[in-house]
């Protein structure tokens, strides 16, 4: 994009910050005037309970008030912003006002985005800012309106699976799949976790589409764009404000044609409160989040980065890989469903990204398994946060069934968030060699690192695990002895 000349630039920031103060000044007398008393979530959403489950979950033996402290964090954020943002901002009063229930916020929101839909120049970001100015309306009218049948499809995606190329193998190896990342690639990627994070406060001011390295989410997919970045200079674009629908089995955002396809997780819908709800039927994301919400507009890209812990993210995920687009799903608790699949462009879970000559490469860290012998994985009945260690049971369970040959697994129940390192114990009990796990914590780091040490013949799979350091430097630790859910097996 142009620079502008800086004398324009300062009389456009100049003109944004005389155009917003004017507006907030409006908002203020505004709320004194009419003084709603009320605010007015549509059907269906939730906007505290997703704060405090999870703000909670973060701090487990700690008592506090999340929801008053979110709330606080907030207010803080939007006093010391920046006003010619006003998209960005009037996210952050949207959130606050959702969540904390207080309607002035929503009427500071609703002048902004009216700010925003007179001052932007960009087609996209005009419309989404009069659609939520209507939304601010309906929230403190409590007039919604209803959607009233579709023209709209819902069409799966299907799967085309071979089976193993050989019958009497008696050998696996796994993580020879790799994604090879060019110089300057172009990059396309989720907003939530990477530019912002509105559940953890982080650049709510700004709007979803600015990307700068400097400002990145310092966590989860927000890490695996800055190392690629730095190993390439790979150019990335935020995918924001994705139409979704609802249909009877859930939200569904659409392919790019329009079809709706890839089923999203709930909770990045209707706990979302930067969502821009246009009728009971349709809404807005800006906070985009996974594979499915993004690949709708990622076609052009050379790789995909997301969430991939939905069955939604992995249909997204085929459907971009078909057509020949690589995708990485560091986050990957499904990506068993996929074993079996044939495609253009590579689909990669958690696993390492590495520097090369020409850029860096996703993947290739093959590990070598006797198909007879002893796994042990760890597995969870438990939700969130516990969920994700079920995700190498899940994989193997796959694997057996893709080869149609009994596998000898042994899932060992994960019941303490951060303490996986059960899965180790029982490994050492039952001299197995090889286990599939995930890897958040310290503790967990220590077990699987001290097991590794014992035995150069003990190997890990590694699941869900490329976002957090403590156990991403496993891979980087022990090479030869690591690896990651390949959906692309080999077989001797």
């Amino acid at each position: 994009m142009r620079e502008l000349n800086p004398k324009l630039k300062s009389a456009k920031l100049v003109t944004l910050l005389a155009a917003s103060y004017f507006l907030l000044t409006f908002a203020k007398n505004a709320f004194s005037e009419s003084k709603p008393d009320s605010i007015n979530w549509p059907t269906g959403f939730d906007f505290t309970s997703v704060v405090t489950d999870v703000l909670n979950a973060e701090k487990p033996n700690e008592h506090h008030d999340s929801l008053k402290e979110f709330c606080q964090l907030y207010y803080s954020k939007i006093a010391n912003s920046r006003l010619e943002d006003t998209y960005g901002l009037a996210l952050a009063n949207l959130t606050l006002g959702l969540v904390s229930e207080d309607p002035f916020y929503i009427v500071i929101a609703k002048s902004l985005f009216t700010a925003n839909s007179k001052l932007s120049k960009d087609p996209k970001e005009k419309r989404l800012s009069e659609l939520a100015l209507k939304y601010t309306e309906s929230i403190l009218s409590e007039k919604y309106i209803e959607g009233f049948g579709t023209k709209d499809t819902r069409k799966p995606i299907q799967y085309r699976k071979y089976g193993p190329p050989v019958k009497d193998f008696k050998k696996i190896i796994i993580g020879k799949s790799a994604i090879r990342v060019k110089m300057n690639a172009i990059i396309k990627t989720q907003v939530d976790r990477v530019t912002r994070d509105w559940l953890l406060s982080y650049n709510v001011t700004r709007s979803p589409w600015v990307f700068s390295i400097k400002d990145l989410v310092t966590w989860h997919e927000g890490t695996k764009i800055r190392e690629l970045v730095d190993l390439t200079g790979a150019r990335v674009f935020p995918v924001w404000g994705t139409k979704v629908k609802k249909f009877s089995e859930g939200w569904f955002a659409p392919d790019a044609d329009g079809v709706f396809r890839f089923e999203l997780s709930e909770d990045k819908v209707i706990n979302y409160p930067t969502t821009i709800v246009i009728d009971d039927r349709t809404a807005i994301i800006n906070d985009t989040h996974g594979i499915s919400a993004i690949a709708w507009n990622s076609l052009d890209a050379d790789l995909v980065v997301g969430c991939g812990d939905h069955t939604g993210k992995m249909d997204a995920a085929y459907y971009l890989a078909d057509r020949g687009v690589n995708v990485y799903v560091p986050t990957d608790r499904f990506i068993g469903t996929l074993i079996g699949t044939h495609t253009k462009g590579m689909i990669i879970g958690s696993a390492p990204i590495k520097k090369t000559e020409d850029g860096a490469v996703i993947g290739n860290q093959p590990i070598v398994f006797n198909v007879n012998e002893t796994i042990v994985v760890s597995n969870t009945n438990g939700h969130y946060p516990l969920q994700y260690y079920d995700t190498p049971y899940r994989y193997f369970k796959e694997l057996e069934r893709y080869i149609g040959k009994s596998m000898h697994i042994i899932p060992v129940d994960v019941v303490e968030y951060g303490k996986a390192g059960v899965v180790v114990d029982e490994a050492r009990k039952l001299g197995a060699k090889l286990i599939g796990m995930r890897v958040k914590s310290k503790d967990e780091h220590d077990a699987v690192y001290s097991w590794l040490k014992e035995d150069r013949n003990n190997r890990v799979v590694l699941f869900h695990t490329a976002v957090y350091p403590d156990g991403y430097k496993l891979f980087y630790e022990f090479p030869q002895q690591t690896s990651f859910g390949d959906i692309h097996p080999e077989f001797e």
